[in-house]
């Protein structure tokens, strides 16, 4: 009886889990002219969540950098074409998860900038949602960068009908920083439109574990008769 327990179980997590639509992704790196030497990607990834509120979306903002890449990522920022601050949001977008380095990271209604009030304040400005390493700490410099693949996960509730599709234009800008906390540049490609991805997480999800639940099958001769 333990496939079909298995079984039963799997069955029981997926569908409690929410259903999430194909995602909507775009990658700037290293394509831009404003990505600094050694980011080789800094993407949007947005997933809607198709059973929830309407118009709620997962997004992965995601930078990586090889052994050469700028030593902080301090400030992330995404923006939406169309869609203003705070007016095209139900509410302020909220981190589910971010890098430990720079911890706490903060979220506001602002653009990143190399002035020293950059994200840091609910501005409005440039219709951009950005989060910042330590807020008002001068010794917190952000998340160390080389060798690793950096992501922020955002909480993300559009107000009314709006809606994402792969004709969406989106931007990131990111504000990179040496070792002693000195800015040595600001990623702002300017916007592009989405690329969508065939398959979504769940399936993903779904297609291991009816793998692995034919496996057990196997295992144990097609389980008891």
């Amino acid at each position: 009886m333990r496939g079909p327990l298995f079984f039963g179980a799997f069955v029981s997590i997926v569908s409690a889990m929410p259903a999430m639509a194909s995602p909507l992704t775009v990658n700037f790196c290293p394509s831009s002219a404003s990505c600094p030497t050694g980011v080789t990607e800094a993407s949007l990834t947005f997933t809607e969540i198709v059973n929830g509120d309407p118009n709620d979306y997962i997004l992965a903002l995601t930078i990586k950098g090889d052994s050469t890449a700028p030593v902080y990522v301090d400030e992330v920022s995404f923006a939406i074409d169309g869609i203003q601050t705070p007016a095209g949001y139900e509410v302020k977008p909220t981190l589910l998860d971010a890098p430990g380095g720079g911890a706490p990271w903060a979220v506001y209604w602002d653009n990143i900038s190399a002035s020293a009030g950059s994200c840091d304040g609910d501005t409005g400005h440039s219709e951009s949602v950005c989060a910042q390493s330590g807020p008002k700490d001068a010794t917190n410099f952000g998340a160390a960068l080389p060798g690793q693949t950096l992501t922020w996960e955002f909480l993300v509730d559009l107000a009314g009908a709006a809606a994402l599709s792969d004709t969406s234009l989106v931007n990131l800008r990111a504000q990179f920083l040496d070792a002693s906390g000195k800015n040595v540049g600001i990623l702002s490609p300017g916007g592009a439109s989405f690329t969508s991805v065939p398959e979504p997480a769940t399936l993903v999800l779904c297609t291991t574990g009816i793998a692995a639940f034919a496996a057990s099958r196997r295992r144990g001769g097609g389980g008891s008769r």
